[in-house]
């Protein structure tokens, strides 16, 4: 028997992936405004070829989306005040965000302060107070992986029942309820970051720091490779 490792084949599943999944983004999407200012009008104004790591990160959600959802595609993009919003899916009237995440399974949800903007703006534009999100967490709460100290001297029963609580991947459901008020503070918020974003389309200078990035996600910077952080004052 002959194995070799396909560099063609590779690059054509690669690329059917690219194809079917990443199109030329145009307009103000929500999710251009709840990260950095900077890096998404980098991105716009000068596309680079996604590496070959970030299409498959991004096919994990994709994939585990479609087998969720039952559906190949997202919902209709809605656009209200120059805004575009796209739902995962919708039950009934309720917009359903999925997320697949290397994440802990403990961490709590309420830490992924993208994700709640991003859900609020979701239930801004169909008019409810009510959504659902789906975490699927990859490595479970990755004890699996980083076991106690000890755990080559525990027994086998005690083994067993260690990596039964802590398996992966693990699923979380939620639930989430918002007031109205909520919903309108977080959608004037959008707005403002929709202005600013446009500026940068339009020529403007790249904003400082602490104004690209939204509250909470200064930690971005540490692995963004354009460095805009670096950029601007």
């Amino acid at each position: 028997m002959k194995i070799v490792e396909d560099a063609e084949f590779r690059a054509g599943l690669l690329k059917k992936i690219a194809d079917r999944e990443f199109s030329e983004r145009t307009g103000v999407h929500c999710s251009d405004l709840i990260y950095c200012l900077n890096k998404q009008a980098i991105r716009r104004l000068h596309p680079e070829p996604s590496e070959d790591s970030e299409t498959l990160l991004f096919s994990l959600g994709w994939a585990t989306q479609r087998w969720l959802t039952g559906k190949d595609e997202d919902e209709e993009s809605r656009v209200v005040d120059g805004i575009i919003v796209t739902c995962d899916a919708v039950i009934e009237t309720c917009p359903w965000e999925l997320k697949a995440s290397y994440q802990s399974s403990n961490k709590d949800i309420s830490e992924n302060l993208a994700w709640v903007r991003q859900i609020m703006a979701q239930c801004y534009v169909l008019e409810s107070t009510t959504a659902y999100l789906s975490r699927l967490e990859i490595m479970g709460d990755w004890k699996s992986v980083f076991k106690p100290k000890d755990y080559k001297l525990w027994n086998a029963e005690e083994k067993l029942v260690f990596d039964k609580e802590h398996s992966k991947p693990a699923l979380h459901a939620y639930k989430l309820e918002f007031t109205r008020e909520e919903l309108d503070k977080n959608w004037e918020w959008l707005k403002e970051r929709r202005d600013m974003f446009q500026e940068l389309l339009d020529g403007a200078p790249l904003f400082p720091r602490l104004a690209a990035l939204a509250p909470g996600m200064a930690w971005l910077c540490g692995y963004c490779k354009y460095k805009c952080g670096d950029l601007a004052v």
